[in-house]
């Protein structure tokens, strides 16, 4: 594989890592959106037992988890990224030999962060999903009950 071949890949592989990078951000953001509804709905619908109000104290310490550690590996991804995005535009100025092994460093994180950290932060969003599902369905039962 010559070197321009090998730096198109590594240009694929970050546009591929980026994609993914904007999907899961989308995915939590409109997460946390629905979560942010039905709790303002279940504090507008109040005062609720101490039972109903420990639940949903719960699932939202639950998704809480999730998110902080979803935002942290958002920010250790935003700034991987940045590195890499500044080591590939300044490619042109190394030497063949460093060329070489930078592009396949830069190949070697990005497969990293797709297979490893993505995955992760994906299984994190769907367990967040599925909180923020949870808490959904609790809160617009109780306060169908209410009524």
């Amino acid at each position: 594989m010559t070197t321009a071949d090998e730096a198109r890949l590594v240009e694929q592989l970050m546009l591929e890592w980026n994609s993914r990078r904007v999907t899961e951000v989308y995915r939590r953001v409109t997460f946390t959106a629905q979560r942010d509804e039905i709790v303002a709905r279940w504090n507008a619908h109040g005062p609720h037992g101490v039972a109903e109000a420990d639940f949903v104290a719960f699932r939202i310490s639950h998704g809480d988890m999730a998110l902080r550690e979803i935002v942290e590996l958002e920010e250790r991804s935003d700034i991987t990224f940045a590195k890499c995005r500044s080591d590939m535009d300044n490619l042109a100025s190394l030497e063949p030999k460093v060329l070489q092994r930078a592009l396949s460093r830069l190949a070697d994180i990005c497969r990293d962060a797709m297979r490893v950290d993505m995955r992760y932060q994906h299984s994190l969003a769907t367990t967040f999903q599925h909180e923020v599902k949870d808490l959904i369905a609790y809160v617009e039962n109780r306060l169908e009950e209410a009524g």
